[in-house]
């Protein structure tokens, strides 16, 4: 796994990514994804994930909450997703970015991640071998120390990344309806 991380001018806080490899299809990889309660199994420092809103197959809002340790608080955002299928490239593209929702207010002694925009992209590099891309530029809000934040521009891919692969491997054939679907065409 491959992490690096870019300073942007203006922003207090780097734009970071992650690259690595999972033994899997695509498919497969897209379905532990698209499973939200269950990110807490994989995402890095994810305690809380919900779906708030299925707008389409390809399209939802989610509600994530990150512990981070003490004395930080922790952090949350509400986040829209949109899968955009590439079959011609082998690839999925999964853009997320911040947004309000009514559906879950702020929690007490939690910021709220107001600036938070990123992408998973998958590609299928063999049949059971898929690149995965994780990039995120985000303003975790509220005091954070800098040296903390670099911490975890470092931590937060590698991790996330590593726990991917570990879940896809742990849930492998739980998904096989959804993936079918998906197969024949179902991404509306």
């Amino acid at each position: 796994i491959t992490v690096s991380a870019r300073e942007v001018p203006g922003r207090g806080f780097p734009t970071f990514r992650g690259v690595g490899f999972v033994d899997a299809n695509l498919f497969d990889v897209l379905a532990v994804m698209s499973d939200v309660p269950r990110h807490t199994k994989w995402m890095d420092r994810c305690t809380d994930s919900r779906l708030l809103r299925k707008i389409s197959e390809t399209e939802y809002v989610t509600y994530s909450r990150t512990d981070l340790p003490w004395p930080v608080s922790d952090r949350d955002a509400v986040v829209r997703s949109r899968v955009v299928p590439r079959p011609s490239k082998f690839e999925v593209m999964i853009k997320f970015w911040a947004v309000g929702s009514r559906r879950m207010g702020e929690v007490k002694g939690v910021v709220r991640m107001k600036r938070l925009r990123g992408h998973y992209k998958l590609w299928a590099l063999a049949p059971n071998i898929t690149r995965v891309e994780y990039q995120v530029d985000a303003d975790p809000g509220g005091l954070l120390p800098r040296w903390l934040a670099k911490i975890g521009t470092r931590r937060l891919p590698l991790h996330t990344i590593r726990n991917l692969r570990k879940q896809v491997t742990r849930t492998r054939g739980w998904y096989a309806a959804r993936i079918a679907r998906w197969k024949g065409g179902g991404w509306r």
